[in-house]
């Protein structure tokens, strides 16, 4: 499994120790570049401290002439370090061990060596040429200097480029070290960083790994950084919501518990009656009240079922929210009720116009199809009217019955789950109303009950959002 903690470290120390690397060899480079200019200005700089100081005494010798025995150089002394460049304080009180590194000649304009040092070579050091040069003598490297004096001598002044390379080295690796060395304290504090930022992760795991199920309170942590206190507070969301269907799913059961005993034991009171009906009559009546207590308790089921399902948050089985016919589902709820009922269908009378609405096609069904299966029911054998229409935004579904309506004072609690208003003579379990209610709460929707002045009866008015 991967782990946030090990990539992050990764990640971080990786990136870190390449950029310091890259940074170390663009030090230990440029150390190098600077090394060598600063010995390239101090080669120049001896060349015209030895052209000052020796010029005008070299002027006032006789011209020397070449091959005469008397022409040998001035060779000068210098000190020389007992110690290697290696050391680790080639510094002494009487001089630098380096100084035997360096060399220095002046030579007239014919070439002739007319003075040099000791710690240099006794052929030429450099060709006769102003500037820079690299040149070979006897297997060593050396880099020059030549400057040529108003008077025409020239003044040559050379170093080992071995030792050159090797104090440039130096100072290049004690650039580029400091950058070296920080990579473990970089690592270190890397490391306690991304350590102390998991620390909110584990806590939030500890305290979501301690949890009951019947939990459900929220998480409480402070002083955790912004994207954990967003995956606090998705968490919390999700425990409300698990909380509000535990709570739904306990109620339905309550619910459903409570209402299939009634039916579930007049069911088996009917079986009893039919297995030990005494003649053919009495045993027709018993089959004839089972069935119908058997259609009772389907549709009470099913209610059941539609009510939870319109209930909980979780989308439906179907396709996302589009335009729906409300013409379409009216006149196929009225063709379902006709086939299950029976009756003529010349008592529903129908005047629809098309009007789409937006919401889930199945919430739709189930107001339109609960409100004209109850005023087909409670109508008894009287008319049935449903009308679409639209005003403004606003798509209109008018049903009215010719029942008995329901008072004034009872039409806000038939809303109630299995609220029914006694003396209506129809059976039923109180849920049709509670159905349509959930679903316009989803849909966007509103129902109005009022009194039918056209059929005597109940009259339901909804509205919906147009498509």
């Amino acid at each position: 499994m991967s782990s946030i903690r090990r990539a992050l470290l990764l990640s971080i120390i990786g990136t870190t120790t390449l950029v310091l690397l890259i940074a170390a060899a663009f030090s230990y480079r440029s150390g190098l570049r600077e090394a060598d200019e600063l010995f390239d200005a101090k080669l120049a700089h001896s060349s015209r401290v030895l052209m000052s100081l020796m010029d005008a005494p070299l002027a006032e010798l006789p011209e020397r002439r070449p091959g005469a025995a008397t022409d040998a150089p001035l060779v000068v002394k210098v000190w020389h370090g007992n110690a290697g460049g290696e050391d680790d304080d080639p510094a002494q009180s009487t001089g630098h061990v380096y100084e035997t590194k360096l060399a220095f000649q002046v030579r007239d304009t014919g070439g002739i060596v007319l003075l040099r040092s000791e710690s240099g070579p006794a052929r030429p050091l450099a060709p006769l040429a102003p500037g820079f040069g690299n040149v070979v003598i006897d297997g060593e490297h050396w880099r020059t200097f030549t400057l040529q004096s108003p008077g025409g001598r020239w003044y040559q002044s050379g170093e080992l480029a071995g030792i050159r390379a090797e104090i440039a080295e130096e100072i290049a690796f004690g650039t580029m070290l400091p950058l070296l060395l920080a990579l473990p304290l970089l690592a270190i504090l890397a490391w306690l960083a991304v350590d102390w930022a998991c620390g909110s992760l584990r806590r939030v795991s500890d305290a979501v790994d301690q949890r009951v199920p019947e939990r459900m309170a929220p998480i409480a942590l402070s002083r955790v950084p912004r994207e954990i206190a967003a995956i606090i507070g998705a968490v919390n969301g999700l425990l409300e919501r698990l909380q509000q269907a535990l709570s739904r799913e306990k109620r339905f059961t309550a619910d459903a518990a409570h209402e299939l005993r009634t039916p579930i034991a007049a069911l088996k009171l009917h079986a009893y009656n039919l297995a030990h009906a005494a003649d053919a009559d009495e045993r027709a009546q018993s089959q004839q009240r089972l069935d119908a207590g058997i259609a009772r308790m389907e549709r009470l089921v099913a209610q059941l079922l539609a009510l939870s399902r319109i209930e909980s948050d979780a989308p439906p089985a179907t396709a996302p929210a589009v335009p729906v016919d409300l013409a379409d589902v009216a006149r196929r709820c009225r063709d379902d009720v006709l086939a299950a009922t029976g009756i003529d269908d010349a008592r529903i009378r129908l005047d629809l116009a098309p009007v789409a609405v937006t919401g889930d096609e199945l919430l739709v069904d189930a107001v339109v199809r609960n409100l004209v299966d109850n005023a087909v029911r409670y109508a008894a054998r009287g008319e049935v009217s449903v009308r679409i229409g639209r005003e403004g935004d606003r798509a209109m579904l008018v049903v009215e019955d010719a029942g008995p309506g329901i008072p004034e004072d009872a039409r806000a609690r038939v809303f109630s789950r299995f609220q029914r208003e006694l003396g209506s003579g129809v059976e039923g379990s109180g849920l049709g109303l509670s159905i349509v209610a959930e679903a316009l709460q989803r849909l966007g929707g509103t129902i109005v009950l009022d009194a039918s002045p056209a059929l005597g009866g109940l009259r339901a008015t909804v509205t919906l959002p147009v498509a």
